[in-house]
């Protein structure tokens, strides 16, 4: 039943003539035992693998979990009661040198609406300071962990977005905040060895991962508050 959607949303158009055989089909699937629900989780994953960022499949998201709040007159109570299938969530795996990484950077940070929560060693590349700007010129709420010690270095940009108004704390030890993490909107998490910095993109080879996988993003989304309760706000006066 799954392939005969898949061959119907090809085009990304279903034709009355589709629609008449899908419903006849799907008669004849229910009748024989097939999970309607199983089969409506399907066809969301499959929409979900022609959507390119995590903004557009939020929304796709949005929309499965509030279709499964409808009543369905057709699901028997045997299936109702079954175990749903887990939704399938998409990542993305980049590598530098070369502007993949600091592109990918770029459009996870653009397109984040309402909160980006980031956790570098440093931040030194201003394509990525632009962006971080602009989201918080735009409304996005920022917050921004990273290193004591790289502040000071030259060509550190977070003094700069510091002034600009974006909450900003560091760790206060002897050793390294060496973390390189970003969440957007608690949904999306984008974690790697990749610094944040123009010679990273230029010369090193790092690497990047994007995922929507909750159990995943509610980890990072966890330590960073951690973190956040005890690192110190830059630029506060350090307690004797």
């Amino acid at each position: 039943m799954l392939q005969q959607f898949r061959q119907a949303f090809a085009d990304v158009n279903l034709s009355p003539e589709e629609a008449r055989q899908l419903r006849s089909n799907l008669a004849s699937f229910g009748k024989s035992g097939g999970s309607v629900e199983t089969l409506r989780h399907q066809l969301f994953a499959l929409a979900h693998e022609r959507f390119n960022t995590f903004k557009d499949k939020a929304v796709l998201e949005w929309l499965e979990e509030a279709s499964a709040l409808l009543p369905n007159g057709t699901v028997s109570h045997q299936e109702s009661n079954s175990t749903a299938v887990p939704m399938a969530y998409s990542s993305q795996v980049y590598f530098s040198p070369g502007l993949a990484c600091v592109e990918a950077i770029q459009r996870f940070v653009q397109e984040a609406r309402h909160t980006l929560d980031i956790c570098v060693f440093t931040v030194a590349d201003d394509r990525l300071t632009d962006a971080l700007l602009a989201a918080h010129h735009r409304g996005v709420r920022l917050r921004l962990l990273t290193d004591n010690d790289k502040v000071q270095d030259r060509g550190s940009d977070v003094q700069q977005l510091h002034a600009a108004g974006i909450p900003t704390r560091t760790d206060r030890t002897e050793y390294h905040m060496h973390h390189k993490f970003a969440l957007a909107d608690g949904r999306a998490v984008l974690t790697g060895s990749y610094n944040w910095t123009r010679s990273a993109a230029a010369h090193n080879h790092e690497n990047l991962l994007i995922t929507q996988e909750p159990a995943i993003v509610g980890q990072y989304l966890q330590e960073f508050n951690r973190l956040w309760e005890e690192m110190t706000v830059f630029g506060a006066p350090q307690k004797p």
